[in-house]
């Protein structure tokens, strides 16, 4: 699960979409899709993990878990992905998209959303309030309807 989490956070704060992803590690969408639906028990082989880092413009020791991560008892665990209907979920992404500096230079609701590959009403809503969020926590400022980095 970390590594589907990191690969998908990853995959969002750079813009890349579930399509591209495949291709640039040279495997088909549904593959993709098959690996962050919660309902498929799936996962990336470990032969895939290089080209999974190459195309995330990571290493590999980016893609794992720390040597300090806490393993767990070996039983069985629900299957969370990163989902951005949930709003903790899109706050992280969020602060993902400031720290990668994608704020630098000011963005719409609609150009968020449009990076994000968000084509639904309820997660631009999400998006919003997790937007609206970062500016009163003083993250970004908005201006003309922009969001952009607080400097």
């Amino acid at each position: 699960m970390y590594i589907i989490n990191r690969v998908k956070f990853r995959r969002l704060v750079l813009g890349i979409s579930s399509w591209y992803f495949a291709t640039l590690i040279e495997k088909s969408e549904s593959f993709i899709y098959k690996i962050e639906d919660p309902d498929v028990q799936a996962q990336y082989n470990t032969h895939d993990y290089s080209a999974i880092a190459q195309a995330l413009k990571w290493t590999i020791e980016d893609l794992l878990p720390p040597d300090n991560w806490p393993v767990g008892d070996g039983t069985k665990v629900e299957k969370k992905v990163l989902s951005l209907s949930n709003p903790e979920d899109m706050r992280l992404v969020v602060d993902g998209l400031v720290a990668y500096g994608f704020f630098n230079e000011p963005k719409s609701l609609t150009d968020v959303a449009k990076h994000l590959y968000i084509d639904g009403k309820d997660d631009e809503k999400v998006l919003e309030g997790v937007l609206g969020e970062a500016v009163k926590e003083g993250k970004l400022i908005v201006e003309n309807e922009s969001y952009s980095m607080n400097r």
